[in-house]
């Protein structure tokens, strides 16, 4: 096999160029309604490039879609110099793009190419998927050993022993996966890597396996497309590692085949929101081992907060906005959603359930949910005037931290279980087509309030 193969993943780059606007409004606005720093996308993508570059035993980089902030030609101008940095540093990137990354009049690609003036969105310069190929030609298309056009997927030799598929899933907003044309050129890639004695991974911009049990059940759109029988159809052709992006969230998923081949999903958050990092990968001869790497600081005012602290300040600004508007503005609440992977339609769907709970929300604690729903035995005195409205704003930051504490042995645990099991689910019962919302409820307690170890962000894996 050779030496150890190392490289880092970083993913959805969001890149918005400053000449866009990051004052009035407008950008106020489109601050308000994401959860990414925007303005700071530049200064975070160096602090990590300079990182990358301080690593002088690394010389590969993934960089695994939605490089840029929808799609504004404008923002893939001023990523290239940063690239070009990494190139010239002596380091070999390989680079696929997402839906934000472009836009066209027949609706794929989800990139609005917008600019603020003022109070204003105006549209900025509008990047076609196909000028993508050109755009990014010189990070890993150059170096292909086969290119599969229709979907602008590349294979590639990363050094003795080792390729990478770099798959690109961006062609249909509706279909975010491979199509079978796609899938034969992917079977062959395979093929030629084994009869070549050469390992072979995967990277692709939609997660393959569910960061979180909860991810398929209020947005199964922003998975891969076909994501179950993909992820069987590329474990049991000798693909037993994926590298993904898009969910902004910190996972490692495993599933096992019915063939008994295993597969993981190592899922990356995005460097521009919190919870910010990338990952180091070191693949041996017998295992993959994955850490994942912070930065400490970036070249912006962070009024002495830590990288975290203030990424995770702008993330709470996005949920408090949402939880607002759930109780006061459910139009708002659509429009919001949608950064939070929920189609306006899923939203609407859900308003009957969504609204009163947002209202509950505002001033409701433990103690008040043991009052109306007479479970105040199964409600303990440490956690009776915890607000209800804070605990699920830590439990939605934990989730993508990928770090979900409360265990069933917790007091939030035993009253979130009471709520759901004793009451919610006796409701639930009497009238027809609740099914799906009890099954919500079992997931948020097993996979979102809990979620057992091992670890998200770091791991040793048997290759």
């Amino acid at each position: 096999m050779g030496r150890d193969l190392k490289f880092y993943q970083i993913t959805d780059l969001h890149h918005y160029a400053a000449e866009l606007g990051t004052s009035g409004k407008a950008f106020r606005w489109i601050c308000l309604s994401d959860q990414k720093c925007l303005a700071e996308t530049g200064a975070i993508i160096d602090a990590y490039f300079d990182k990358i570059i301080e690593d002088t035993e690394t010389d590969i980089v993934l960089i695994t879609g939605d490089v840029t902030c929808n799609g504004a030609m404008e923002s893939h101008r001023d990523l290239l110099p940063k690239l070009k940095r990494l190139k010239d540093a002596g380091k070999k990137v390989y680079l696929t793009t997402g839906t934000h990354d472009y836009y066209s009049e027949n609706g794929n690609g989800t990139g609005k190419a917008e600019k603020c003036v003022g109070d204003e969105l105006l549209t900025a310069t509008v990047t076609e998927r196909d000028d993508l190929l050109e755009i990014y030609h010189d990070f890993g298309l150059s170096e292909a050993l086969s290119i599969h056009r229709e979907s602008h997927s590349y294979c590639v030799k990363l050094q003795d022993g080792y390729r990478l598929l770099c798959l690109n899933d961006d062609g249909d907003k509706f279909f975010c996966g491979y199509y079978d044309d796609c899938l034969e050129w992917i079977k062959e890639q395979i093929d030629s890597a084994r009869e070549n004695g050469d390992y072979i991974f995967a990277v692709t911009h939609h997660p393959v396996l569910p960061p979180s049990p909860i991810y398929p059940v209020v947005s199964e759109r922003d998975m891969l497309g076909n994501y179950k029988e993909t992820a069987e159809f590329l474990a049991d052709n000798g693909v037993k590692f994926v590298f993904t992006g898009h969910t902004h969230m910190m996972n490692i998923a495993k599933m096992t085949t019915e063939k008994g081949n295993d597969f993981y999903d190592i899922n990356t958050p995005s460097a521009v929101g919190y919870p910010s990092a990338m990952r180091k990968v070191v693949m041996t001869e017998s295992e993959v081992q994955v850490d994942s790497i912070q930065i400490d600081s970036f070249d912006w005012d962070l009024k002495g907060k830590t990288v975290n602290e203030y990424t995770k300040e702008n993330f709470l600004q996005y949920l408090n906005a949402l939880l607002d508007s759930a109780a006061n503005d459910f139009d708002m609440f659509a429009k919001l959603a949608t950064s939070f992977s929920m189609s306006p339609e899923k939203s609407y769907k859900l308003k009957p359930v969504i609204v009163p709970l947002g209202k509950f929300l505002q001033k409701a604690t433990f103690g008040t949910l043991g009052k109306i729903f007479a479970i105040g035995k199964h409600i303990d005195p440490s956690v009776k005037n915890r607000n209800v409205k804070d605990f699920v704003l830590e439990v939605v930051t934990n989730m993508f931290y990928g770090d979900e504490p409360y265990t069933p042995d917790t007091p939030e645990y035993k009253a979130v279980s009471a709520l759901f099991n004793k009451r919610i689910k006796k409701i639930l019962k009497l009238k027809k087509g609740t099914e799906n919302i009890a099954e919500i409820l079992d997931t948020v307690l097993d996979g979102v309030l809990y979620n057992a170890p091992p670890s998200d962000w770091q791991g040793r894996f048997a290759k």
